[in-house]
């Protein structure tokens, strides 16, 4: 695999940061020289993570970059995003084109307003459930033989509570916090209650 600006940036800062835990504590002079090559170090980091160009948002809450960089979108993890979202998203809507959801990803996406790269990844994990289980279940409707009809049906419906279990993990998370429903069982006067007692109604 070709070395990307991104990973180039993440060594060298890797090595900024040892160069700074291993610096000298005895010797002044020597401590300084360290320092200096870490400080170096994270500067050319930084200088490698940051794009040419200001990138722009664009559907699915992607960035679009420069037309002669040749790349198909970039994300915002940031306020200001640098290479290292662009190249996570890269990966991530490359595997939904290899996936065969790719516009079914990005507008499922821009469907829910995905406000960061987890909730994108689950929608486009969402797309891909959806778009196999309906062909499974296509493909089922055209078996004559029963055995099989009834393997790509458990199969669809599998990948169908998936989606359903999927969906519900996006609304937590979109949320941002658990709904928590509490049950009452007490006797009154001889008979069962359930529910909020001594709540409003």
């Amino acid at each position: 695999m070709e070395p990307t600006n991104a990973r180039a940036a993440i060594k060298l800062q890797e090595q900024s940061h040892r160069k700074r835990a291993t610096a000298s504590t005895t010797d002044p002079i020597r401590r300084a020289c360290d320092l200096g090559e870490a400080d170096d170090l994270t500067s050319q980091s930084v200088a490698l993570m940051t794009p040419p160009e200001p990138l722009h948002r664009g559907l699915g809450g992607e960035v679009i970059p420069a037309i002669e960089q040749g790349l198909p979108g970039l994300e915002v993890a940031l306020n200001s995003p640098n290479l290292l979202d662009a190249e996570v998203t890269i990966q991530r809507t490359q595997l939904a084109d290899r996936a065969g959801v790719f516009e079914m990803a990005i507008e499922a996406s821009e469907s829910i307003k995905a406000k960061n790269s987890i909730q994108r990844m689950q929608a486009h994990q969402l797309a891909l459930a959806h778009k196999y289980s309906m062909e499974l279940m296509a493909d089922a409707s055209k078996q004559r033989d029963p055995i099989i009809k009834v393997k790509l049906m458990n199969c669809s419906a599998r990948l169908m509570d998936a989606y359903s279990k999927g969906a519900l993990a996006l609304q937590r998370l979109q949320q941002g916090a658990n709904q928590i429903v509490q049950v009452q069982h007490v006797q009154v006067h001889g008979q069962a209650v359930i529910g909020n007692v001594g709540g409003r109604p």
